[in-house]
């Protein structure tokens, strides 16, 4: 007999279809199949052909691929062709202060006076015999007896200093110069400067107006390069700074703002150090009623060297911050550089350049990005520009309570930072472009810093709700609304609480009655008071009135 199947036998249902699940599945599968076909095939059209018999590899390229061999050689063709960039063809246009084949000069026959005593301690004996003379302090005691050094003899101990070998020789050789202030006066000129420079290996020394020409070199061109006596010299420099004639200041000046153009004072921690520590020492000493024609002229100098903002950032990121002057100096150079108008230096970078001012050069060619936008030298650019930005001190507010110039002067930072905002929208750093994102992140950090430190106050956070002039008004508005506060504060009348208070202080004190203390209950169950309304309701009572009326 055939069994019927019950009309209330429950079916199950599946939550899904599991035939379309297995259809997705396969159809996931293929596409990932067809995609992998498809990236080995893009790899194999861009991969570096097989280099012939007997080709030879560079020693970077074998060391490269045995480093990245170990994450079984994913990133081997990217390290290579990262290293391929680095080659000279790829390198920024770079300035050398110093010759890049400069050889050590050999020490120089000392002077007749010198072989003579007392000054023979410097110059018999071997080198280990000089340096003993030299520690045991004889020569500093001949120096301050005869107050100096005879001419022929400072000089012979300057060209030793560019040439000794000992560190200690050197060191107590700048500490015999130190202690002959009138030798410093009369003979450091600007000649005998110039003739040390040589003699340490700089290329150019003259310090005169015109293109300088610049090249693409390795970033190790002065690879093995000692860089001792140049430091030497540094020191003594600064140690000599108030002694030195106003004219050998302002040279040397000038020489060390075209030495920091060189990026070895950057990429060398000790040369960055006392070259810090030099030029806050030598700038200090300028005149005040000297000091704008100065920077006009070696503003006005450097202008004219070099038109690459690449080189010229290299010294402006030199310069300390440390020193008011040189703080000064280095927004007066960023300004010249930014609007390329040395006259501009002539006066405080707070009194010729304005916000709008700004905005309007961001306008220019320079800074707009295209096919043909050279990104480092517009991440120059921008870090020049964030330097003529500074704090933004470049208004001064008529008074505490001129919101109006306020108001104006961060709405001139925001749009400001919106330029800055849409140059970085516009650069495309996709892929291995270094100097694409080194542009677009620079731009991003100084829209950042204007936005957040150069604004007076917090930009308003915005609201859907809000009305254009709503927030102009508003502290419009503030003053008259506070007058009213007060005066509605200062005509409260007085708490019942206090009244009643007042009118028990009043009456004379009364005996209190014996009944009351034969009643314990009294002050376990205190009787309810008067319910009385608090300040605050009184307020908040008050106020609808007020609203109500």
């Amino acid at each position: 007999p055939s069994l019927h199947r019950s009309p209330l036998a429950i079916i199950p249902k599946h939550r899904f279809d599991l035939k379309a699940l297995a259809k997705d599945a396969r159809r996931d599968t293929a596409l990932q199949a067809s995609s992998l076909r498809a990236q080995e095939a893009v790899r194999e059209s861009t991969a570096p052909s097989t280099p012939a018999a007997g080709a030879v590899i560079p020693a970077s390229h074998s060391v490269l691929s045995d480093i990245v061999s170990s994450d079984r050689g994913r990133d081997a063709q990217k390290v290579l062709r990262a290293v391929q960039r680095a080659d000279l063809g790829h390198q920024e246009l770079r300035y050398c202060f110093f010759q890049t084949d400069f050889d050590a000069p050999t020490a120089t026959k000392p002077p007749p006076e010198a072989m003579q005593s007392p000054w023979s301690l410097l110059t018999k004996g071997n080198r280990r015999v000089r340096e003993q003379n030299l520690v045991s302090g004889v020569p500093f005691n001949v120096v301050g007896n005869q107050a100096g050094m005879p001419e022929p003899i400072f000089l012979w101990v300057l060209d030793e200093i560019c040439v000794a070998q000992s560190t200690v020789a050197r060191t107590e050789l700048c500490n015999l110069v130190i202690i002959c202030p009138d030798q410093i006066a009369s003979l450091f000129t600007p000649d005998l400067l110039r003739s040390i420079w040589r003699r340490i290996g700089v290329d150019e020394v003259a310090m005169e107006r015109g293109q300088i020409s610049v090249s693409k070199v390795a970033e190790d061109i002065y690879k093995g390069r000692d860089w001792a006596p140049l430091l030497a010299i540094l020191a003594l420099l600064k140690d000599i700074s108030s002694a030195l004639p106003l004219e050998t200041r302002k040279y040397l000046l000038k020489s060390l703002l075209r030495m920091a153009m060189d990026r070895l004072i950057i990429i060398n921690v000790d040369l960055d150090s006392q070259f810090e520590d030099t030029f806050k020492a030598i700038i200090k000493t300028i005149p005040p009623e000297e000091w704008d024609s100065f920077c006009h002229d070696a503003c006005a100098l450097l202008e004219s060297n070099f038109s690459s903002q690449c080189i010229r950032i290299n010294a402006l990121l030199c310069l300390p911050t440390s020193s008011p002057r040189a703080h000064d100096l280095r927004r007066r150079l960023a300004v010249t550089f930014l609007f390329h108008d040395a006259s501009l230096a002539r006066r405080a970078p707070e009194e010729v350049v304005t916000l709008p001012k700004i905005i309007q050069r961001l306008a220019q060619p320079e800074f707009q990005v295209g096919p043909a936008t050279e990104f480092a030298e517009l991440r120059a650019a921008i870090l020049i520009l964030d330097m003529a930005v500074d704090d933004g001190s470049v208004i001064a507010f008529a008074s505490d309570d001129d919101t109006d110039a306020e108001d104006e002067f961060n709405a001139h930072v925001d749009e400001l930072a919106a330029r800055l905002n849409e140059i970085w929208r516009r650069t495309n750093d996709t892929g291995m472009k270094l100097a694409r994102t080194e542009a677009k992140s620079v731009v991003e950090w100084v829209q950042k810093r204007v936005t957040h430190t150069v604004r007076t106050r917090r930009k308003r956070a915005k609201s859907i709700f809000d009305v254009p002039g709503q927030e102009r008004k508003q502290k419009k508005d503030l003053p008259r609304q506070q007058e009213f506060m007060k005066s509605f504060f200062r005509k409260k009348a007085p708490s019942p609480k206090l009244a009643s208070k007042q009118e028990t202080e009043r009456k004379p004190e009364q005996k209190p009655e014996p009944e009351a203390k034969a009643e314990p209950k009294a002050e376990s169950e205190p009787e309810p008071e008067p319910e009385v309304a608090s300040d605050s309701e009184e307020i908040v009572l008050d106020s609808i009135v007020v609203r109500g009326g």
